[in-house]
């Protein structure tokens, strides 16, 4: 009996009390964490002793600690406990030291007027994620947020927009020719031009108005709350930032912006559609000459989703034969032969018949087929050339259209010679067509050194369409070419008044200044290839002569040993 009594005295129950107390105590403080129990009644807070240092303040009013709490965070501690059983918040609260720490505070309602709780310092857990975040949000080469923070705070700016009832403008823009700078200069050269747009686009970071970099040369602004008249000024505000020239060792590197720009909720409403309606203003604006600002409209929408269907269903035709060369006769107007021959793409639509390039264009313009279908429609040419040369026929010289687009991809050249080669074919007899565009912007130097590999390889260039673009007399000086070529719409109508008349003699004459030959396109009636040969034009092509044919047709053509007197 004593011995039982000894063990279920009330000392030592107490000592086991005093030990528990303790030991939780030590666990309160080495896991920084404060218990407490709140009196809904009074709102009067009993806080084990530890919190003094963990917040500088123990048991008391619930004032005492909402005087402590960040004044947005107030109320959030106020109402804690008071409309749910079990709660748990976060909350910025000044240690005892007066830096502000973060409180994780998890709540209890035990019966109507009583709450108990424990509050876990987590500063320093808050500073460790924080950082994760924003390296997560944050382009690692320009430091600008990135493509996900983008998008999550143009969902928000949106959401706000439109409870608040304001406008959120969003702005894309990215670079004519940047791929240039890395192709000349080096991806070393490329990452400094970026990093000196964003350079100069921070300025434009203010309350409201976000910069990000979503990817390569592609930069995104969201702007918040202006009205159209303000956001047009931004826009262009952005162009002129984005487009300064950045400084790379001793070169002074610069490309021409585009800005698309849309607008939430007149465009769209969802930032899937807001960033399509940019996208899509963007493309318009690269479309329609570059180096400009283009607000979105519903009928760009309509002919980009057109442009979108044409590239998709020219890829789909490309396996299985759908595009073929059609070829058209050049004749020299002195002799009425046949000195070669112009390929021209034709599509075998499933659905829509025999189709010229005018119906499809788009597809050499798309980056990401243009290249493809040229080196298709090439290694075409190629085989109808072989299979020509074993009918022991000769088509003479070959002309063949290259596109700016695919033109301006680094290896077209060397991709030209090399299957010139494989093939077999005489180089002196194949011709190269581009259009004066291929000699502006940055793509100047690059374009020289092409015009000037393809000619030493032995292939001819013809400069296709001269005179409806900005070509100049420097420019024909420095890009050295063996053809001009006339565009059909002067000699559509140099019959109808001398201007016309007058820039076509201009052309013939500059061509024989600088040693070149010229070609007249569409000419369609006599008295047009009569008065270009009186004029002097070495060659010409058009309905009058013929139309374009199929390979067969060009077999029969050859075989007849047709001449076309004048």
């Amino acid at each position: 009996m004593e011995k039982n009594g000894a063990l279920g005295s009330p000392g030592i129950k107490r000592r086991r009390s005093d030990n528990n107390e303790h030991w939780l105590s030590l666990a309160l403080q080495a896991g920084r964490m404060v218990a407490w129990e709140q009196d809904l009644k009074t709102d009067y807070v009993t806080r084990s002793q530890n919190s003094e240092d963990l917040i500088g303040i123990g048991s008391g009013p619930l004032c005492d600690v909402l005087e402590r709490i960040h004044p947005d965070d107030r109320n959030i501690r106020a109402e804690l406990g008071r409309n749910a059983e079990l709660e748990e918040v976060t909350f910025r609260c000044l240690g005892p030291d007066g830096d502000v720490i973060w409180l994780a505070t998890r709540v209890q309602r035990i019966s109507p007027g009583r709450l108990i709780g424990i509050s876990f310092d987590i500063t320093e857990l808050k500073s460790a994620r924080d950082q994760i975040d924003a390296i997560a949000n944050t382009d690692e080469l320009t430091g600008l947020p990135n493509r996900l923070y983008f998008r999550k705070s143009l969902e928000d700016a949106i959401s706000r927009a439109l409870e608040e009832k304001y406008d959120v403008s969003l702005f894309t823009l990215d670079f004519d020719y940047f791929k240039d700078i890395n192709d000349t200069f080096g991806h070393d050269a490329g990452d400094a031009f970026l990093k000196g747009v964003a350079e100069s686009l921070k300025p434009l970071i203010a309350p409201g108005v976000l910069v990000a970099r979503l990817s390569g040369d592609e930069f995104g602004v969201i702007a918040e709350n202006l009205d159209e008249t303000s956001a047009t000024m931004l826009a262009r505000k952005i162009a002129r930032q984005a487009g300064k020239q950045v400084r790379y060792k001793d070169h002074a590197l610069w490309a021409k912006v585009s800005v698309g720009m849309a607008r939430c909720p007149e465009h769209a409403s969802s930032p899937e559609g807001l960033i399509k309606a940019a996208d899509i203003a963007l493309f318009e604006a690269k479309n329609s000459g570059r180096n400009q600002v283009q607000p979105y409209t519903e009928k760009m929408g309509a002919a980009v989703i057109e442009r979108a269907r044409i590239v998709e269903e020219v890829s789909l035709g490309l396996p299985r034969g759908e595009l073929v060369p059609f070829y058209q006769p050049q004749i020299d107007l002195n002799t009425g032969e046949i000195t070669g021959f112009e390929m021209l793409a034709r599509w075998h639509h499933p659905s829509r018949g025999l189709l010229s390039p005018h119906a499809f264009w788009s597809a050499f313009e798309d980056h990401r087929l243009s290249l493809r279908l040229t080196a298709y429609l090439f290694d075409k040419v190629m085989q109808d050339l072989r299979r020509l040369s074993g009918e022991g026929l000769d088509a003479g010289c070959i002309a063949f259209n290259v596109s700016n687009i695919a033109f301006g991809h680094p290896k077209i050249v060397p991709a030209i010679l090399s299957a010139l080669r494989s093939f077999r074919y005489p180089v002196k007899k194949f011709e190269i067509e581009v259009t004066e565009d291929v000699l502006f912007g940055r793509n100047e130097q690059p374009a020289i050194e092409k015009l000037t590999s393809l000619r030493n390889g032995g292939v001819s260039v013809a400069l296709d369409d001269f005179g409806t673009g900005n070509a100049s007399l420097s420019h024909l000086r420095r890009f050295k070419v063996d053809k001009l070529k006339i565009d059909k719409s002067f000699v559509d109508d140099f019959n109808a008044g001398k201007g016309d008349r007058a820039i076509i003699e201009g052309i013939i004459g500059i061509s024989k200044g600088f040693g070149m030959s010229v070609t007249a396109e569409g000419v369609e009636k006599l008295d047009q290839a009569i008065a270009l040969k009186q004029m002097g034009c070495d060659t010409a092509q058009g309905y009058f002569f013929e139309k374009p044919m199929s390979y067969e047709g060009m077999i029969d053509l050859l075989r007849s040993g047709k001449k076309y007197p004048l």
